[in-house]
């Protein structure tokens, strides 16, 4: 079978996402996967990405997998005219390389909402993975008109999808209205195999770092709740603060990156970020609390809990929604937030107990299965 796999993210760069777990599954079960990478406006363009201005290529990683990298898109990528230009064109590049390979047939998987303005034109079967609540981003922003556009490309891609999946039970909640098909739940998940074993190296930048070592693991951006991490850091001197990833220029990283117990290290290869969790003493997810946010699973939770990490959380609807919230600390404001690190550097243990089922099953493995097997019994197709 031939999958059109509308994936967004660069294939090779960073750490993988859902889309490129689940494409890389499709592939291994013998499927011909055509994933679609991201693009970028040609007057934004750098060196780090891989767009060509006009051309769209194409890369044959082996038998079953091609990676599609779009051409620079348009200028004003934001802008709903310039964006159906592009996506038109994406679709013909696209059409020539399917011929080419023998696969106009085909199902079409979608991550990214933009391109429903094609979806008409796709006769197949749709299959539509909304791993965000992404109209919501702009309204928070104090973007209205971006807001109306989103909306309308989430109200297209929903209707007219076949088998719509979302990742987190508040984006079902909010949008099954949308459609008389049901939506289904695939939270995210984690990719570690250590079966318990974790004798990892410390990595040379921790290495001689005193305990308590509070660990974050992303991207620090506006969802982020730097008043938060001001409070927890200035309060607790004692402790150190690390931070594994990138730094979004929304974020006011002046709040927090003077304290002598803060350590940004950085975004790490994908490789090392492993040796990383495991030396963390506690791992935070400190998201603002507000409507985006509650349509959220966040990849990094379930990798600390693969390595059973203590972990201490805002309230976010959708995690606390999922059978391994039993193993997540939440704290409902600033004060109980820092007051749970407290208890957990009290009492001097520093390993969570979370069974080894319910970090079996938010494996993408078995998250990868679980969800076809309810794409065949809800929607009658076997993949």
């Amino acid at each position: 079978m031939n999958i059109l796999f509308y994936g967004g993210h660069y294939w090779d760069h960073g750490s993988w996402f859902r889309k490129q777990q689940y494409a890389s599954r499709l592939a291994k079960r013998g499927h011909r996967v055509f994933y679609i990478e991201d693009s970028v406006s040609m007057v934004r363009k750098n060196d780090s990405h891989k767009n060509e201005l006009f051309k769209t290529k194409v890369q044959k990683i082996n038998d079953n997998l091609f990676i599609i990298t779009p051409s620079a898109i348009f200028p004003f990528p934001r802008n709903p005219y310039s964006r159906k230009l592009y996506s038109l064109k994406l679709f013909s590049d696209i059409k020539r390389i399917l011929k080419n390979n023998d696969a106009e047939d085909f199902i079409f998987w979608m991550n990214r909402i933009e391109f429903s303005t094609n979806l008409k034109k796709i006769k197949s079967t749709k299959i539509l993975d909304l791993c965000d609540d992404l109209p919501f981003y702009a309204k928070l922003a104090g973007d209205e008109s971006g807001y109306n556009t989103l909306m309308n490309y989430l109200s297209t891609a929903v209707s007219q999808s076949d088998i719509p999946i979302v990742s987190a039970a508040k984006i079902k909640e909010k949008y099954q209205y949308l459609t008389q098909k049901e939506i289904l739940v695939v939270p995210n998940g984690h990719n570690i195999n250590l079966n318990g074993k974790h004798e990892l190296p410390v990595p040379d930048d921790l290495k001689d770092m005193q305990k308590p070592v509070i660990g974050f693991l992303g991207t620090l951006f506006r969802f982020t709740d730097d008043e938060l991490l001001q409070k927890i850091i200035s309060e607790r001197p004692n402790y150190n603060f690390v931070f594994v990833g990138d730094v979004e220029s929304h974020f006011p990283i002046d709040k927090i990156k003077n304290f002598k117990n803060v350590f940004l290290l950085g975004k790490k290869k994908k490789e090392e970020v492993p040796n990383y969790i495991n030396a963390f003493d506690i791992c935070i997810n400190p998201f603002k609390i507000h409507e985006v946010n509650d349509s959220v699973n966040p990849v990094k939770v379930f990798e600390y809990l693969a390595f059973r990490k203590p972990i201490v959380s805002t309230y976010m609807y959708s995690l606390m929604k999922e059978n391994i919230a039993n193993y997540i600390t939440f704290g409902k404001d600033y004060d109980e937030f820092l007051h749970k690190i407290d208890c957990i550097v009290k009492d001097d243990n520093y390993t969570n107990q979370v069974p080894d089922e319910a970090i079996e099953e938010y494996h993408w493995d078995n998250l990868f299965l679980s969800m076809l097997k309810k794409i065949k019994e809800v929607h009658g197709l076997e993949l």
